[in-house]
């Protein structure tokens, strides 16, 4: 019956062992995701586009690098993709309305809305 209590016991602190490294992933999960929100949150500062509403060339001036920017209709259908680095972008192709502009800066993005004249 000793080896019986022992065996218990073992099991309970083994448990609490498993228990308390899964609460340790899940916060650690939480600090990446509200880090990567202050992030985008920082991005969204640093981006500046303009003009808004655009006619032919859109302008966007960013403090940090941008890795790539798309256009999409608010549909979520992707009509214009610019890969790299670009700080002016041709949308005079673009039909008149409202799109949703993608701006990535390594694995972070920020969502801004342009207006198509």
């Amino acid at each position: 019956t000793m080896r019986k209590k022992y065996a218990i016991l073992t099991i309970f602190f083994l448990l609490l062992a498993v228990g308390s490294a899964f609460a340790q992933a899940d916060n650690d999960n939480g600090n990446a995701l509200k880090e990567q929100s202050m992030s985008n949150f920082i991005l969204n500062e640093a981006v500046k586009m303009y003009p808004n509403p655009a006619q032919n060339v859109l302008s966007i001036q960013s403090q940090l690098p941008i890795t790539g920017v798309e256009v999409y209709s608010l549909l979520g259908e992707l009509v214009l993709q610019k890969p790299a680095s670009y700080s002016r972008i041709y949308v005079g192709d673009l039909n008149p309305g409202i799109y949703m502009v993608k701006i990535r800066s390594n694995q972070y993005s920020v969502t801004k809305k342009l207006i198509k004249k």
